[in-house]
């Protein structure tokens, strides 16, 4: 499965996080909802400085778990 992954473009209040992988990785992926709709927010850092976000489109929570899971699985990316 491949993701569309977007840049974020606007400036908004810290997302709600649902869950997220470990902050140990230069990459770090967060399953984040807003307005009932739930999306994937990639973060790219080097050397612990933060180099580019990205997000996904929105889902309805359960596309959104399947898409997650796919991810942590190496299924998607």
């Amino acid at each position: 499965m491949r993701l569309v992954w977007r840049e974020v473009v606007r400036e908004q209040g810290p997302p709600r996080v649902i869950e997220f992988t470990c902050e140990c990785e230069d990459v770090i992926y967060e399953r984040c909802r807003e307005g009932g709709l739930v999306y994937i927010r990639r973060t790219t850092r080097l050397d612990g400085v933060v180099q580019q976000i990205h997000e996904t489109y929105r889902w309805r929570s359960k596309e959104a778990q399947d898409v997650w899971i796919a991810l942590l699985n190496g299924e998607a990316r």
